[in-house]
């Protein structure tokens, strides 16, 4: 069904490794001066780019002041990289720009060009290292800009956490106000149910009227007893006065000791009223003493609440160029030509 299609007969033959590198061997002249022109060309081109400078400033990123200085031996991974968090803040773009004007280097290019071009800040991965890069052509003016970089993170960032502290401590004096205000009114309300209904009152007329029972009872049971020593040796209306007797001292204890469980009664409930009211004096105090031990913790650590940044290098002015590398260029040039040749030679084999 379909025809065979004729090849030439050196389209089979096996390709010959050995007579290719004698090929390679025999044109070593002209790889040796392509690869020399690539590297002479990526020579002058690296002389004559504009060279650019890398200055690095580190910062480290300590624990807060009030954390156990042993736990920094067992930092967890997650709370290192939650430390990148400060990449944000050292790169933030009202500081950048803070920092351009300051060394004159605001132009017509935007803000955030300018910044990808020149800024890098990296947070080392599993360490507590903060670093800002800058490049500039200028070697003095990068490691100025860095180091400017590096300490108004500093700043910034202590400023941030004496903010919130303030923010906290306002919370907290606003607190013990509202405490103070709830202890006064407890204090007030006692003063004025003490004076309503003082206690020591109405116990002198309790311990007053106990007293006058118990008189009327003694009282009343030595008229029953001559009552009944009377009663059976006399006749009932010889005994008549002493029974009246006995009758209105009965009368008597009775109207006493319902007067008693009346103020028995009062005094009961004015001393549950009593602890009512200095329970709600009490835990008015213990919140207002809660409030105003909050605000001098909260005063005693202030600023050391949150991470603090310190600048442990400012970098130096650096000598050698970042950009360009001359060897490296020359290197690369000099392998894509001798892959080049040796592509363009492996073509031409056999042609």
């Amino acid at each position: 069904m379909f025809k065979a299609v004729d090849r030439p007969a050196d389209y089979a033959e096996s390709f010959d490794a050995q007579e290719y590198l004698g090929h390679l061997r025999h044109r070593s002249r002209f790889i040796g001066a392509v690869c020399l022109a690539a590297g002479l060309l990526a020579l002058i081109a690296s002389v004559l780019l504009p060279k650019e400078y890398t200055a690095t400033a580190t910062l480290i990123i300590d624990p807060p002041a009030g954390n156990d200085p042993r736990t920094s031996i067992t930092v967890s991974p997650v709370y290192l990289e939650s430390l990148r968090a400060y990449e944000t803040i050292a790169s933030s773009d009202s500081l950048f720009v803070r920092a351009l004007e300051k060394f004159h280097l605001r132009d017509e290019r935007p803000p955030e060009s300018i910044k990808r071009r020149i800024l890098k800040v990296t947070k080392l991965r599993d360490t507590k290292i903060l670093e800002i890069a800058i490049t500039l052509p200028d070697p003095k003016q990068a490691q100025a800009l860095a180091q400017f970089l590096a300490e108004e993170t500093v700043a910034l960032t202590r400023a941030t956490s004496l903010e919130n502290d303030n923010d906290l401590l306002a919370d907290a004096r606003n607190r013990v106000n509202e405490t103070r205000k709830e202890l006064e009114q407890q204090q007030i309300a006692w003063r004025e149910f003490s004076v309503r209904e003082p206690y020591e009152v109405l116990r002198a007329d309790l311990e007053a009227l106990t007293e006058s029972r118990d008189r009327l009872q003694r009282e009343l049971l030595e008229s029953r007893a001559e009552l009944a020593e009377m009663s059976a040796r006399a006749a009932s209306t010889e005994t008549a006065p002493l029974q009246a007797r006995v009758v209105n001292l009965e009368t008597q204890d009775a109207a006493v000791s319902a007067r008693i469980q009346e103020k028995s009664a009062r005094l009961s409930e004015r001393n549950a009223r009593a602890d009512e009211i200095q329970q709600k004096l009490r835990s008015a105090q213990a919140n207002d003493d809660a409030a105003q031990q909050r605000v001098r913790e909260l005063q005693s650590s202030a600023g050391l609440r949150g991470e603090r940044l310190r600048v442990v290098d400012p970098g130096v002015v650096p000598e050698r160029p970042s950009f360009p590398n001359v060897g490296l260029n020359v290197m690369l040039a000099v392998m894509v030509a001798l892959i080049g040749c040796a592509a363009y030679l492996a073509l031409t084999f056999r042609s």
